[in-house]
């Protein structure tokens, strides 16, 4: 067997740390919310793009990493900077600058990766954190 992980086991095993992490945290508003925008994310992209996306997440998380939506953008952000996941070229800056550097083609290629790691911080999330009461 090869040791080897394929690209969608990097994914799962990203989105896992990242929803693991959210989960060892005590609080229980932050965990519902964190849960709830990576249920969002998908039918955000899909609606306004990515970029549009990327954009709200900052302006709803502002840099405070107590914000989940700042949360979320990071986590976004530390996958698609991995060596391997990406080639960004020369774009250089965090990821809603690289976003705003790229050619339509790498923006196209950039969506759909992050659509992929997505649907597994969505499915982790879903199954490990705590539901809001309202759903």
């Amino acid at each position: 067997m090869s040791l080897l992980q394929t690209k969608e086991q990097e994914r799962a095993g990203a989105a896992w740390d990242c929803v693991d992490n959210v989960n060892k945290l005590p609080d229980e508003k932050f965990k519902k919310e964190y849960r709830s925008n990576a249920l969002k994310l998908p039918s955000l992209i899909l609606t306004n793009g990515l970029g549009q996306t990327l954009a709200f997440l900052k302006s709803k998380g502002k840099r405070d990493l107590s914000k989940s939506e700042e949360k979320v953008y990071r986590d976004l952000e530390d996958w698609l900077k991995r060596p391997g996941v990406i080639n960004w070229g020369t774009a250089q800056g965090e990821l809603i600058e690289r976003i705003m550097k790229i050619n339509s083609d790498k923006y196209r290629l950039v969506t759909t990766e992050t659509l992929a790691f997505i649907n597994w911080l969505k499915r982790f999330a879903d199954a490990a954190l705590p539901k809001d009461g309202g759903e």
